[in-house]
């Protein structure tokens, strides 16, 4: 239910509960315009689609209202609001065992306005995340975010993500990833802290999409003739996979913090961006949702980027290229605040990327199915919650093709070896 005065729109918008009002954008507008408001008209709708958004539920609010000094002169504000599943059902309660909501506060309060800070004070400009207006972390959790629509931003839709775009959200990256290197080597533990995704932290026996990745693959291979001579790797694969990937994402946790270490977004993948183009020209990217951030090693981005960003041709022809472009990024990003400390080098890079190949591999059977159904806009929680819908998409011809190229470049480089 929402104020007389509101209109509600959209599936999850007409399910929206009482105290999503007037009242409560009220007190974000007052605190905003250091000013009392009067809400004219309050229209909610749902913020995203079913193949955008699997964690949390967001609507999108547009608010007309007079200053109460200026009751003649009508404004129109626009949020996106995030809040926590409230319908019972798997993402209610199984999601709710993640600290999502308390990784992405920390990360927008606490974390993010510290990178900033460090890039503005030596002149880098560089915008990580929108600007947020409200959190709260008292039950029912929630988040009030600007509207990056309102200022032209959009989603990568049912589309791959340019070379242009995939580079800028590299960049990006490459810059918290080197702040954060440094404010780690300082001791600064805020940074050092994160430690949960949702791979080392859920039941998998309650999202068996995330534990039955290797048997998914083996079931798709089984059927193409020329691809049956890696059901051996697969098995032998099977056997040690999980484990090796639960060492290696919780090593800074237990104390194996050799190597390079950076806080990791955790979730870096296309839906999770947004561009703004002006006449044609990509001007402006955002990085969103940071809810799964995880102290370590780069590799966990880099690796999930491959599967979960980059169009297939990129995953085949330019991994290197793009590698390379995100070392640089980081390397310049340390220089550029005069870090007087080590600056890891490519080759410190690349050897990340290897000791991390087990990530790499896991996240190929589990998550790669996911890259096409967000490219063919397909509904996320069928992906999710249905083996058939996953087995259905690997039917598509132009992942079996990819796979036909991909798996003997992965066996050459080890990935199958213990």
């Amino acid at each position: 239910m929402v104020n007389a005065g509101s209109e509600s729109h959209g599936e999850d918008a007409s399910n929206t509960p009482e105290w999503i009002n007037e009242e409560f954008f009220k007190r974000i507008l007052d605190k905003d315009e250091s000013d009392n408001v009067k809400i004219n008209k309050l229209l909610l709708s749902s913020g995203s689609s079913k193949i955008d958004n699997y964690a949390s539920v967001l609507y999108r609010a547009k608010i007309k209202y007079a200053l109460c000094s200026q009751p003649n002169q009508e404004k129109i504000r626009s949020f996106v609001m995030k809040t926590e599943h409230f319908e019972e059902g798997l993402q209610k309660d199984k999601l709710g065992e993640m600290a999502i909501f308390e990784t992405e506060v920390r990360m927008y309060t606490i974390v993010l306005p510290m990178i900033k800070a460090k890039l503005r004070e030596f002149g880098d400009q560089t915008v990580l995340a929108p600007k947020i207006f409200h959190s709260s972390l008292e039950m029912p959790r929630n988040i009030v975010f600007e509207d990056l629509v309102t200022e032209g931003y959009s989603i990568i839709s049912e589309r791959p993500g340019s070379l242009e775009e995939i580079k800028l959200a590299l960049k990006k990256l490459a810059k918290i990833h080197a702040i954060s290197y440094q404010m780690a080597q300082m001791g600064n533990k805020d940074i050092t802290t994160f430690n949960k995704t949702y791979v080392n932290t859920l039941n998998l026996d309650d999202f068996v999409v995330l534990r039955d990745g290797v048997k998914l693959m083996k079931k798709v291979i089984s059927d193409q003739p020329d691809l049956q001579k890696y059901l051996p790797h697969f098995e032998s694969v099977e056997k040690f996979l999980f484990p090796k990937v639960l060492d290696l994402l919780n090593a800074a946790k237990n104390g194996k913090r050799s190597g390079v270490q950076v806080l990791n977004h955790g979730d870096f993948h296309m839906k999770n961006l947004m561009v703004k183009y002006v006449d044609n020209e990509l001007k402006e990217l955002m990085l969103l949702d940071y809810q799964t951030c995880i102290f370590g090693s780069p590799a966990i981005d880099l690796h999930y980027a491959f599967v979960m960003m980059y169009s297939p041709s990129m995953r085949l022809e330019k991994m290197d290229e793009l590698l390379y472009y995100y070392t640089k990024n980081f390397q310049d990003t340390l220089h550029t605040v005069q870090y007087k400390g080590h600056i890891p080098t490519i080759t410190e890079i690349r050897e990340e990327v290897r000791d991390y190949r087990h990530w790499g591999l896991y996240l190929i059977f589990t998550l790669l199915c996911f890259n096409y159904a967000f490219m063919d806009g397909i509904d996320l929680s069928k992906i999710v919650e249905s083996e058939a819908a996953r087995l259905a998409l690997f039917a598509n011809t132009k992942i079996l093709d990819e796979l036909r190229l991909l798996l003997p470049r992965l066996l050459y480089l080890g990935y199958f070896e213990e």
